[in-house]
């Protein structure tokens, strides 16, 4: 007999369940633990299901947790659930099974018929469970890239680097953003808010020829690792994106940033090779699987 015991959600299990995420996610990529007035949010929307929220306990301790999620609309005439990785202690693997197992019972159960996973080859033992559980591989959804700046070769600044305006670019973002990378209007300005309202950002810059945008990407520093993020790197010219690249990589200098990362997602991921031309190397990638039930 097992001396874990699996219970569904119950509000006061946030704060732990923040805790342990936090603890067995701290070295992985490409994922983050939602904070606890979020999750709190979230767990308070009439359409929470907490019998999709599970926590494996040793005793009064818990030390481990899942969540999953069936989505409401079905897709070629199937319901789909999403099972995100199980999060366990370590010296409680043990936990990691039971907590899997119960969850695709549960989602069973509710009627899902394929069970998507999501996985990231920086995440450990949940990295595994794909091959490991039957799971199928469907397609990758995230690359992350990323160069040291001493490798950055850096050129003269010629052109005016200007600080993104709302009222002058976004339009012509938008549309670049739609055509460059498929994504919706609606997409694409839900991004620039994300933007306008995000902290740490270094500079959001846009290069502008002949009243027209030849170059745009923002950074945004990480202060406790001293890395920055680089946004989109667009540009109609090499010479436009070495500039930009350069007005980066000097007031990255000035701040003791000493590596320049990038999340490629969606059609950001057909510009994996650009991002190689330009120096930058793959860390890992995430990708998606699916098993029939």
């Amino acid at each position: 007999m097992s001396d874990y015991v699996i219970k569904t959600y119950q509000e006061k299990f946030i704060e732990d369940q923040v805790r342990i995420g936090t603890e067995v996610s701290k070295n992985w990529l490409l994922f983050g633990q939602t904070p606890v007035d979020r999750l709190k949010e979230a767990y308070s929307q009439p359409d929470f299901d907490p019998e999709t929220r599970l926590y494996c306990f040793k005793g009064e301790e818990m030390v481990g947790f899942l969540t999953s999620r069936v989505i409401p609309e079905k897709e070629e005439g199937k319901t789909i659930a999403t099972l995100s990785p199980p999060l366990v202690l370590e010296g409680h693997e043990e936990a990691f099974g039971l907590l899997l197992s119960e969850g695709v019972k549960i989602l069973q159960i509710k009627g899902a018929e394929i069970i998507r996973f999501f996985a990231n080859d920086s995440w450990g033992e949940s990295a595994k469970v794909p091959e490991k559980h039957g799971f199928e591989f469907k397609r990758d959804t995230a690359y992350l890239v990323s160069q040291k700046l001493d490798n950055i070769s850096t050129t003269e600044v010629k052109e005016d680097v200007l600080l993104y305006d709302k009222e002058r670019d976004l339009d012509e973002l938008v549309a670049i953003f739609v055509k460059e990378l498929g994504m919706t209007e609606e997409q694409a300005i839900q991004n620039f808010e994300v933007i306008d309202t995000a902290e740490n950002i270094l500079g959001h810059f846009v290069i502008r020829k002949d009243n027209k945008i030849t170059a745009r990407t923002y950074a945004q520093i990480d202060p406790e690792l001293n890395v920055a993020y680089v946004g989109y790197i667009y540009a109609t010219e090499d010479k436009f994106r070495e500039e930009l690249v350069s007005k980066i990589v000097n007031e990255c200098k000035e701040k003791e940033v000493f590596e320049l990362k990038s999340f490629l997602f969606g059609g950001m991921m057909e510009k994996l090779k650009d991002y190689e031309g330009m120096g930058f190397k793959q860390e890992s990638k995430s990708s998606m699987f699916e098993k029939e039930l």
